[in-house]
């Protein structure tokens, strides 16, 4: 077994041997508070071999937020994840729904609502259309708030795919408007365009990562209290921390041996020449609530991929990752499969991950550039997603 399987089999038995059992609002769990993990980076990837993790999920969604795909009204939608076949948003998407036409119609002074059909890009309002694409019996459900609130699952996919927004008018004179597949301003949103001010945080680190790579300041923040009760579910990794450490010169020069013949005795000059990487980058995320069976496996995932994808674009090299977790637990609709899990070895080898292209943005990178090499993982173990 490997250190990565070794460290998140660990705090499996932790939980299991440790774990207070509490309610919440989504299930049962054992929890423990106050946790960390700690991956070396120049080993290889923080990803899972004791089961088989599904990695293009990771990918999409973390490409996803870091796309800018929210909409004019400050909303990311799940739109691109349905796209591209990745549905590990659509419960609490739905959930969300149900919720907004409660809180915005239902429980305000409306005068009326219609439905959108959006014509055009993302950011157009388009055409209004009063009439509902779905039909009972031949006869169209016009603004019908008895249709909105039985709308099932399936339904509510196609009308996201469609496009379909509801705009209500209140009596103030107020206008509101939901895009089924809204989940309100969520991590993305806070990513790239945090506040009033709308300050883009992964590129103000980008940028000081260029510039001042010792700063102490880059920070990239996903809480916003001034939103928690806007979006369809506050964000469980909370925050995120970039470190730099100089490389030594035996480390730099081993990357330059990877790649090139020695053309004279003048090493640094050398190594300058062909711009090796003089520092290594590292990530520290913040999680408040830790979902360490279906989630924690994403979350560690995703992280190493960020902290990749910033050190090419800064030409820095990918170094450690830290996990910082604060309730930490197993659901109990878990507990079998996850104490199966520590029985399982996993593979000795770390996985390794390569980027391939030229990127210069981060918007550059696309999900056919990420190659992971070695992945050689036990079975998959399905858990249920415990939505909310």
């Amino acid at each position: 077994m490997n250190n990565v399987d070794e460290q998140y089999i660990a705090l499996l038995k932790d939980i299991l041997d440790n774990g207070k059992k509490k309610t919440t609002r989504a299930g049962e769990v054992l929890s423990v508070f106050g946790r960390q993990l700690k991956f070396n980076l120049q080993e290889g990837v923080a990803l899972l071999t004791t089961k088989k993790v599904f990695t293009k999920g990771v990918l999409v969604e973390l490409l996803w937020f870091l796309q800018r795909p929210y909409n004019s009204h400050g909303s990311m939608n799940i739109r691109y994840l349905i796209e591209n076949k990745v549905h590990i948003w659509d419960g609490d998407a739905y959930r969300w729904m149900k919720e907004w036409i409660r809180k915005e119609i239902i429980d305000r002074p409306t005068r009326s609502f219609k439905v959108q059909i959006v014509r055009g890009g993302d950011d157009e309002l388009g055409e209004y259309v009063t009439k509902c694409p779905w039909k009972e019996n031949g006869v169209n459900r016009d603004n019908d708030l008895e249709w909105l609130m039985n709308i099932d699952e399936g339904q509510f996919l196609e009308l996201v795919m469609l496009k379909i927004e509801l705009n209500v008018l209140c009596k103030d004179g107020k206008h509101t408007i939901y895009r089924f597949g809204d989940l309100g301003p969520v991590y993305g949103k806070q990513w790239r365009s945090f506040g009033v001010s709308g300050t883009d945080q992964i590129q103000e680190i980008i940028k000081t990562l260029k510039t001042n790579p010792n700063d102490r300041r880059m920070v990239c923040m996903a809480y916003n209290p001034d939103v928690l009760k806007d979006v369809a579910l506050p964000p469980c990794h909370v925050m995120m921390q970039f470190y730099t450490r100089p490389l030594t010169e035996d480390e730099r020069v081993k990357i330059f041996k990877e790649s090139y013949e020695w053309e004279n005795d003048n090493w640094e000059e050398q190594m300058n020449k062909r711009n090796i990487p003089k520092y290594g980058l590292s990530c520290m995320w913040t999680q408040r609530s830790v979902d360490v069976g279906a989630g924690l496996p994403f979350n560690c995932l995703s992280y190493t991929v960020l902290t990749y994808m910033i050190a090419k674009l800064v030409n820095m090299v990918p170094d450690k990752l830290v996990g910082s977790l604060g309730d930490t637990h197993i659901y109990m609709n878990h507990y079998d499969a996850l104490k199966e899990q520590t029985t399982r070895n996993g593979s000795e080898k770390i996985p390794q991950l390569v980027i391939h292209g030229n990127q210069e943005r981060i918007e550059d990178f696309k999900i056919e550039d990420f190659e992971f090499i070695d992945y050689e993982p036990d079975p998959p173990i399905k858990l249920q997603l415990n939505v909310g």
